[in-house]
């Protein structure tokens, strides 16, 4: 009673589970179980009593067919003129029986001279009645119809058939003729099956309810899928489920079926899997099987109508005790009504609202207690909230502030050289946070030399912003001075390793690209590897010697690599934070998509480059949260086709012309026209032009003819160098290796008919030039030919070209 008194949720509980919820889940159950099996019963009893009922009705209609033509085979067999009366029989027998639609009488093949009719037919049409003869039949005797009864002397039902004058299902039942002990006839009524349809569609089965008639060999008769009808047998229909259980349970089924005896079994449908009951019975004349198919969910429908009733009944009854605790409860609520009222007045900001005077020691009194605690403390935490807040909005104005500063730091202006046409550079950098610890940095170091830079700082926030600015500042700063991307890193490194108590560091990268000769020189401090695409050849990733991050280790060295970048070639350098950026399953993006990303936009603009990239990371996470500082930088170098070689006076680095040609024969005439250029710019004789432009097309031709392995476009790269003592041209190419200057030397002395087919070009070449060499560099032929001036000059121009 203590505990009574002291309990809202006592009481109420008592009230309602009590008298409502056990009463009625007892009837509920009780009545669920019983009406089930009930349901059960009546459903086996209503699917023996159609099926019987069904067999019996089909028995009857077979019986009078069979009766019929044992008549006319007995009267056939009586006729002393039976060849001349057939047709007589045929037509008076199809008159009087209206069930037959078809009735044939088919003579033995022995004892009828070859002149004789030897099978007369006769088939019902609309209201008339239609007649034919067949002197040869002998096709028809490997018919079943007449083939088994003729050999198994005894009449026979046929498996049904289509029958092509009627279009229409039919099955023939066949009668043996015999005089004084020998097989002298066949008689045959056919029948149609149409009616077995419409009645087995007429059973009562309910929704969802099926009946299904086999013949003795399993072919389905009847089915609710048309297209099964005499097409496929239970067995084939088995073979063509997908599940194993579910052909293993039809093939089982077809053969219960098949025995000859009536029964029932629980099965699963296999086209639905839903639960089912199967009744099925013989017809003894035939042969057939009759089976009717009774889903569960008829029982399970009825049973839930019913629970549902009985349901309504049990709310009824709980409306009735819920008003007894409406009445309970109204004098426990009017207490927690102030308490509410009090309550929104708190959450409004009055902490001054009075609360109401509970004496009580159950839960009501205990929530009161609890809302006078609460409005203390609330009090307490919203003075601590606004100094807090306050900080926070001043360390985020300034971090905001930071990340201006830092975003300032690194170049920003694109194109950042707009009247330079052999470059094409854009970069872009995305914090994780609010500042980060990636950079990246580009500047001509002079007219020819552009310096290019990416690092990422260990760790993220304020500390690796400012030691990204540091290291920023100081590669550029030494690089501009040593022009050595090693050197420059050594000593970035000794500075940024001095003092470094916080044991941070950078990885990066730094390169110097030659804008004249495309000479890229770099060096790798621990960071990714750049990707190099265009130029002619697949994405590929840009190697060099490992080296330790920058800070990490005073007094290391790193190492400088080269590499000759051809027209059109593009740079990409990146941070980890494209490649280990993460999709929401921690999937990364890794490089091997990067790689493909960038051979499907290797001739894109710099710019289109970096922001497709940066879309398919953005793409990978999927809304995840980005977890480092994304960075770009892509370069592409180019080569201005335009510039005319003239050398001037004292020039260190001899100057250089150059042209990017196709793969295609088409090509040729700018070649020639460059050439002559080229050759007029530089003095040249008209025959050394000539020898030279017919030497350049004749290896040019070559390379187009036989150098490729695909029909793909490559580029072709000519380049030309020359000073007052000679003119030099490389052709470059990326097609099969081929050694020109391995090639044994042309007997012209030989008659033309025994001189070896080809060579003549590389003849004309060797005799033609001062020099002709072959090199092999990174998987490219480079040929070389070179002119001695003072022998190719044109009389009176002294000067270099």
């Amino acid at each position: 009673m203590s505990l009574l008194k002291r309990s809202l949720a006592v009481r109420l509980a008592l009230l309602i589970a009590v008298g409502a919820g056990l009463v009625l889940l007892a009837v509920l159950s009780f009545s669920h179980i019983s009406l089930s099996r009930l349901f059960v019963r009546q459903v086996h009893q209503r699917g023996d009593a159609l099926t019987r009922s069904a067999v019996n009705l089909i028995e009857s209609r077979m019986g009078r067919a069979e009766a019929t033509i044992r008549e006319a085979a007995a009267a056939f067999a009586l006729l002393s003129e039976g060849r001349n009366r057939a047709q007589e029989l045929i037509c008076s027998t199809l008159e009087n029986h209206t069930d037959l639609c078809g009735m044939t009488i088919a003579m033995a093949p022995v004892g009828a001279s070859p002149s004789d009719s030897r099978m007369y037919s006769g088939w019902r049409k609309d209201a008339d009645i239609s007649l034919k003869q067949d002197h040869l039949p002998e096709n028809n005797y490997q018919q079943d119809w007449f083939y088994l009864p003729y050999y198994l002397q005894r009449p026979v039902w046929t498996e049904p058939y289509y029958d092509d004058k009627t279009d229409a299902l039919m099955v023939t039942y066949a009668v043996p003729v015999l005089r004084h002990g020998q097989m002298w006839a066949v008689v045959t009524g056919d029948i149609s099956l149409e009616w077995i349809r419409h009645m087995l569609n007429d059973l009562p089965l309910g929704p969802g309810g099926q009946a299904i008639l086999l013949s003795r060999r399993g072919r389905y008769i009847s089915h609710p899928v048309r297209d099964l009808e005499m097409r496929e047998t239970v067995f084939s229909l088995a073979e063509s489920l997908a599940k194993p259980e579910a052909r293993t349970s039809l093939v089982d089924i077809g053969h219960r079926m098949l025995e000859g005896q009536p029964g029932q079994l629980s099965y699963r449908r296999p086209f639905d899997d839903q639960p089912a009951f199967l009744h099925y019975r013989t017809v003894p004349s035939s042969g057939w099987v009759l089976g009717v198919v009774i889903p569960e969910q008829q029982i399970h429908t009825s049973t839930l109508r019913l629970n549902r009733i009985n349901g309504l009944v049990g709310l009824v009854g709980m409306s009735l005790l819920l008003l007894a605790a409406l009445g309970l409860g109204w004098s426990v609520t009017r207490p927690l009504k102030k308490l509410a009222k009090a309550a929104d007045r708190l959450a409004q900001g009055d902490f001054d609202a009075p609360l109401p005077a509970i004496r009580s020691h159950d839960e009501v009194g205990c929530l009161n207690a609890s809302f006078r605690r609460m409005r203390v403390d609330l009090q307490r935490y919203i003075s601590e909230l606004t100094t807090t807040t306050a900080a926070k909005e001043k360390i985020a104005s300034e971090l905001a502030i930071a990340r201006d500063i830092q975003l300032g730091i690194v170049p920003k202006l694109f194109p950042p050289f707009p009247n330079r046409s052999d470059l094409d550079l854009h970069a872009m950098l995305i914090p994780a946070r609010e500042v980060g610890g990636d950079f990246y940095d580009f500047a001509l170091l002079d007219e020819n030399h552009l310096y290019i830079a990416i690092g990422d700082v260990s760790g993220k926030g304020v500390p690796a912003s400012l030691l990204m600015a540091v290291g920023k500042t100081l590669l550029k700063s030494v690089m501009q001075t040593v022009r050595d991307p090693a050197r420059a890193l050594c000593q970035v490194n000794d500075e940024l390793a001095e003092d470094n108590d916080s044991c941070m560091f950078i990885t990066g990268f730094c390169g110097m690209l030659n804008l004249r000769t495309g000479d890229l020189l770099y060096a790798n401090a621990g960071h990714n590897p750049p990707l190099l695409l265009g130029g002619g050849h697949d994405a590929q990733i840009l190697e060099a010697p490992p080296g330790p991050a920058l800070g990490a280790l005073p007094g290391s060295c790193y190492a400088s690599c080269s590499r000759r970048l051809a027209n059109d070639d593009m740079l990409l350098l990146y941070t980890d934070g494209v490649t280990e950026a993460m999709d929401p399953d921690q999937k990364l993006f890794g490089e091997a998509r990067l790689l493909q990303i960038a051979r499907t936009r290797e001739e894109v603009a710099a710019r289109s480059l970096v922001e497709a990239v940066e879309h398919a990371v953005r793409l990978h996470a999927a809304g995840a949260e980005q977890s480092d500082d994304i960075t770009l930088l892509a370069v592409r170098y180019r080569i201005d086709p335009g510039q005319v070689l003239v050398a001037g006076k004292g020039d260190t680095d001899p100057p250089c012309a150059v042209l990017t040609l196709l793969n295609r024969l088409q090509e040729l005439p700018r070649l020639t026209s460059w050439v002559e250029k080229q050759a007029q710019a530089c003095g040249l004789s008209s025959r050394a032009a000539m020898n030279l432009n017919l030497a350049l097309e004749e290896w040019v031709v070559n390379i187009i003819s036989y150098g490729y392995g695909d029909d793909h476009e490559h580029a072709i790269n000519v380049r030309l160098w020359a000073d007052s003592q000679k003119l030099q041209i490389e052709v470059e190419d990326d097609g099969l290796p081929f050694d020109p200057t391995a090639q044994g030397a042309v007997d012209t002395d030989a008659a033309l008919e025994h001189r070896q087919i080809g060579g003549l070009g590389i003849h004309f070449i060797r005799k033609t030039m001062n020099g002709f060499s072959y090199r092999r560099e990174n998987d490219r032929n480079i040929v070389t030919l070179s002119l001695q001036m003072h022998e190719s000059r044109s009389k009176g121009d002294e000067g270099p070209c």
